[in-house]
């Protein structure tokens, strides 16, 4: 932990003679209230000459509390007190007019002792309380950052875990229908794994990024598509409907694609006649909302609870909080809705 030496500074030296100022008015004040002294002006004058040499001996005596143990720091403040105490008196008397042997003759030494240990007592609190608040907003201020530092890797640490579970998934299920393709039909074996070259190369520089655009998102989401159109033909027709406007907004790569895959895979593959996926974006009030709305089969258990919708949620989670959203509805008439919502100030 920190030493207090490290806290204190010309602004906190300060700011303590001045509550030492406001205490020795306020002494001064309360002896002449029960008679004690020569009046206001003299007790003012004494005070003052007490309290701040009290003041001054503890800030040096503090200078090396940092170097010695609990027993030599007690000396030290009790030899600031003492030293202090004589001090302020004979500067006090020179400035009251008094000499030192008409205010000792006037005053005891233990009189002057037990104002200098109420000086010093006030003091010495403002400096332990200034001390303990330091070194507990230090340690408070340290645990901070060590927990939002602990959780920001944490969370990145999440989002390549979660991004290295979607992008396998794609790459492998891709290369083996270029496979089979190339078996069976190598034409379009052959169009799609030049399709599936021109995807990489929009996507594989972006991928490991924290954001992307989303026109490079679209972008790929259509070479993605031409992939799958090389494989189901007529049966797959797409849209994609990005205004102009929010082509340049920062989003999270990767996001948007495992909805695209889950429409194809298990709303429009499975069923006879195919049908269109249309993906848009829209703003609406302060949040940018995406939307992938397919025309196949419907809900099913695998569409909305898959892997992949899983790992979109903890994703949104952990780069929105509360303010992220997956919401899955049915489309009428028929089909699947997937949105994703996150907040976005107005273009």
């Amino acid at each position: 932990m920190k030493s207090y030496r490290s806290h204190i500074t010309t602004k906190t030296v300060l700011k303590f003679l001045g509550y030492t100022f406001i205490f020795d008015t306020l002494i001064a004040v309360f002896l002449t209230a029960i008679k004690f002294g020569a009046g206001f002006v003299i007790n003012f004058i004494i005070s003052q000459s007490i309290g701040l040499s009290i003041c001054t001996c503890m800030v040096i005596a503090h200078r090396f509390f940092d170097r010695v143990g609990p027993f030599l720091k007690a000396a030290l403040v009790a030899a600031a007190l003492i030293v202090g105490s004589m001090c302020g008196s004979y500067i006090g008397s020179f400035l009251s007019g008094f000499s030192p042997q008409h205010l000792f003759a006037k005053h005891s030494l233990f009189q002057l002792l037990f104002l200098g240990v109420m000086f010093g007592a006030i003091i010495t609190y403002f400096f332990s309380s200034r001390e303990l608040l330091a070194e507990s907003r230090a340690q408070t201020q340290e645990e901070k950052i060590k927990r939002l530092t602990s959780e920001k890797k944490a969370a990145e640490a999440n989002l390549k875990l979660l991004q290295a579970q979607i992008e396998p998934h794609f790459l492998f299920n891709t290369l083996s229908n270029v496979l089979s393709l190339l078996d069976t039909n190598p034409k379009k074996g052959k169009s799609m794994l030049i399709d599936f070259i021109q995807y990489l190369r929009a996507s594989l520089t972006k991928i490991r990024e924290e954001t992307a655009t989303l026109e490079q998102e679209m972008a790929m989401i259509h070479a993605y598509l031409k992939i799958f159109k090389v494989r189901m033909g007529n049966r797959l027709t797409y849209k994609i409907d990005l205004p102009k406007r929010l082509e340049k907004i920062p989003f999270p790569p990767m996001l948007i694609q495992p909805l695209v895959e889950n429409a194809i895979k298990h709303g429009l593959e499975p069923k006879v006649d195919g049908g269109e996926i249309l993906i848009r974006g829209i703003e609406k009030n302060d949040h940018l909302r995406l939307e992938v709305i397919d025309t196949g089969i419907g809900f099913s258990g695998e569409r909305d609870s898959g892997v992949g919708l899983s790992n979109i949620r903890e994703r949104l989670s952990s780069m929105y909080g509360n303010d992220g959203h997956l919401i899955l509805e049915a489309n009428s008439p028929c089909g699947f809705r997937a949105i994703i919502e996150v907040p976005h100030g107005p273009t």
